[in-house]
């Protein structure tokens, strides 16, 4: 068994992968940058008892992070754990996707591992989304080149920033609305984010294939993702462990 580490802005999704690739639990924690590596692995262990997985049966780690800042941390807490062999993802060590040659050096790792579990999982080309504290549209073409993609502010930087800067407008969750056109405030704020948010994957989306000049494959990861997608109008394939499917992906073509 593995432990793939996906380390977002927000929250850090764990996923325990069996060796035939099966991701027999999931668990999720808060990305606190005050944590200490001590703490995780505290807090590892602590989960996987409860869910009745010993962290002993893991014979590896691998590592997705965008947060410099945990990236070593996680990797500590893998050790003190005895977890000593650990994958941290970067655009050098993954063999099974290749990048566009105008591409930045800079690829984050998280683009990089959707990006694998598209190619590995679904018919090519692909459009990804992953709508986490940014979203983000990428695209690998019908070859499997990574060919980059545009980022927007998320679901949750929009609504905060809309009950911040307004004052009469509450902060509230994203929920659906009862209606599109809406009377009181907070729906009025909820079919405003939900159906603004849908709309504008939906554009970017039709934009993207005029440029690729055929169909794609469209998938969406993230926490809202499963919200947001239905109401847009292209058909898109909602799979929520996208990333922690393409950390497996990535750990097994390491070890061939």
């Amino acid at each position: 068994m593995i432990l793939a580490i996906d380390c977002g802005n927000t929250h850090t999704d764990f996923g325990c992968i069996q060796e035939d690739g099966e991701i027999v639990q999931i668990f999720c924690m808060e990305s606190n940058r005050k944590k200490t590596s001590h703490e995780y692995a505290a807090d590892i262990d602590e989960i996987c008892t409860l869910l009745g997985i010993h962290v002993t049966d893991f014979k590896g780690a691998v590592i997705s992070s965008v947060v410099p800042e945990l990236t070593g941390s996680f990797r500590e807490a893998a050790k003190i754990l005895h977890i000593e062999d650990c994958l941290i993802v970067n655009k050098e060590n993954v063999s099974s996707l290749s990048f566009s040659s105008s591409s930045s050096e800079e690829v984050g790792p998280d683009l990089i591992v959707s990006a694998v579990g598209a190619k590995k999982l679904y018919p090519l080309p692909a459009i990804i989304i992953d709508m986490g504290t940014a979203t983000t549209l990428t695209v690998v073409d019908k070859e499997g080149v990574f060919t980059g993609g545009v980022i927007l502010p998320g679901v949750g930087i929009s609504m905060n920033a809309l009950a911040k800067e307004t004052s009469l407008l509450p902060s509230i969750d994203v929920a659906p609305a009862r209606k599109l056109i809406s009377l009181n405030t907070v729906d009025a704020m909820r079919s405003g984010i939900i159906y603004g948010t849908a709309g504008s994957l939906d554009g970017i989306i039709e934009h993207f294939l005029q440029e690729l000049k055929e169909d794609a494959s469209l998938i969406a990861t993230g926490g809202l993702s499963h919200l947001i997608c239905p109401y847009c109008k292209h058909k898109i394939i909602v799979d929520e462990n996208l990333l922690l499917k393409g950390l497996w992906e990535i750990w097994k073509d390491s070890r061939d």
